[in-house]
């Protein structure tokens, strides 16, 4: 999404895009039911001896793809030939399009169960996508950024905060909730999802300055095609419908949509104070990376003030992180300074010259307090540290690679002298990420 929009919050229609006065979803039509007589005697236990309790059964969540076909309202692979041209380029090499949605799964699962609770078009898991690869790719000033690709003044518009320590952008949470409304928005003024998405895309005056003299027509896909709007807001819906058409018949283009495992499942976990994301992570048993990715709107080292008092963890891991939380005291939930070793040694003795408890220094270093610490480690010891320069000073210094054909991380990494694992932590990636023309690549630390 490249452009910005005035402040509003969309009322979601029941309508079904192709017609303002039918059902989203139009059920099948019922048969009048017959009458049923009054019982003589009750089915069930009366309210006031309530059943015994059942063991409940082991229950095998839907597939997310199964889901998806169900919502779809779309003419996915009917659009045009246009969409069908970007649906054999996505699926052109099956594994890179495969572990492409193996990465993004946790955050797209979370994007469906948002989009089902609203009752949106299914297609719409597909937006992030098609922005971003549901990458939470940083921006600089006004320019997009986060998985939606909203502009800050989008964001602002939509009551996402935007600044030097927390950007809404970038939080899944956040970033969804607002796009999702803007969607449901535009629906309501066009009546039509190909349009909402357009306008997702375009903005919403250049959208509504074709359609008004149109009189509320129904658009053909060759009539919408013809609409005086930029190449990247026609593609961007033909890719949308595009990866639908996948989605409905994987077979038909030789592709295995991947499952998600147990650990793509999340859940927002409550915090009663803002809380260092490094000792977070620990807590959860979860590597820091990871930690940072799903709460990608924290800008420095610990959750900050002005934003959400939640994090979003592994489903799995949320428990550990809230029973391990509670033994940490108040005071130190935010204050820690990381430190590097200069010889080995372990944690009791870290924390002796420290003067602090061993267990809690332990504890926020995901470590027994006994546990040896080898020669250079990297050890969190409470304390405040120094204040890391401004996210805009960052972005500023950070030099940025413009992918091009061809390039891969690999050779990214070589021409700018830099480590593989470097340039997949510092852009949120992994070696299997599917890398797309114009995409924006650090090749340099935030900080350096």
């Amino acid at each position: 999404m490249r452009w910005a929009t005035r402040s509003g919050a969309g009322l979601l229609m029941l309508g079904l895009a192709a017609c303002g006065t039918l059902p989203r979803h139009a059920p099948a039509p019922a048969s009048p039911a017959p009458p049923v007589p009054p019982p003589t005697t009750p089915t069930r236990p009366v309210a006031s001896k309530p059943a015994p309790p059942v063991e409940p059964a082991a229950v095998t969540e839907r597939s997310p793809w199964q889901r998806i076909r169900e919502g779809l309202a779309m003419p996915g692979c009917d659009h045009g030939a246009d969409a069908m041209r970007w649906a054999h380029r996505y699926a052109a090499s099956p594994r890179r399009f495969e572990a492409s949605w193996t990465q993004a799964m946790p955050l797209a699962l979370w994007v469906l169960d948002e989009i089902e609770r609203r009752d949106l078009p299914t297609e719409f898991v597909f937006l992030p996508y098609v922005e971003s690869h549901y990458r939470p790719l940083p921006g600089r000033g006004d320019q997009p950024a986060g998985m939606w690709q909203l502009t800050a003044t989008t964001a602002r518009g939509q009551g996402l905060r935007v600044s030097a320590d927390y950007d809404g952008r970038l939080d899944l949470a956040e970033s969804t909730r607002a796009s999702l409304d803007l969607i449901a928005l535009y629906e309501e003024k066009f009546a039509d999802w190909r349009l909402a998405n357009m306008a997702f895309n375009a903005g919403e005056f250049r959208v509504r300055r074709l359609i008004e003299p149109l009189g509320g027509k129904r658009l053909s896909p060759d009539e919408l095609a013809r609409l005086a709007l930029s190449r990247t807001t026609h593609e961007h819906l033909d890719k949308l419908m595009a990866l639908a058409c996948i989605a409905s018949d994987p077979a038909r283009f030789g592709v295995q949509l991947p499952e998600p495992a147990a650990s793509d499942r999340l859940r927002s976990v409550a915090l009663a104070r803002p809380v260092d994301l490094r000792v977070a992570a620990h807590l959860a048993g979860i590597d820091v990376d990871t930690l940072k990715r799903l709460n990608a709107g924290h800008l420095r080292t610990r959750v900050a003030a002005d934003a959400p008092p939640r994090l979003i963890l592994p489903a799995p891991q949320a428990q550990r992180f809230e029973a391990l939380s509670a033994d940490l005291p108040d005071a130190l939930w935010s204050d820690w300074r990381e430190l590097r070793t200069r010889h080995a040694t372990d944690v009791a003795s870290l924390a002796s010259a420290a003067g602090v408890d061993a267990n809690l220094v332990g504890l926020a270093n995901g470590l027994s307090a006994d546990a040896p610490i080898a020669d250079g480690a990297r050890v969190l010891l409470p304390g405040r540290e120094q204040a890391a320069p401004a996210p805009e000073a960052e972005h500023a210094r950070t030099a940025v690679h413009v992918v091009k054909s061809g390039d891969t991380l690999g050779a990214i990494a070589r021409r700018y002298r830099v480590k593989l694992a470097q340039l997949l932590r510092w852009n949120a990636l992994t070696a299997t990420t599917t890398l797309r023309p114009g995409d924006r690549i650090r090749v340099g630390p935030p900080s350096s």
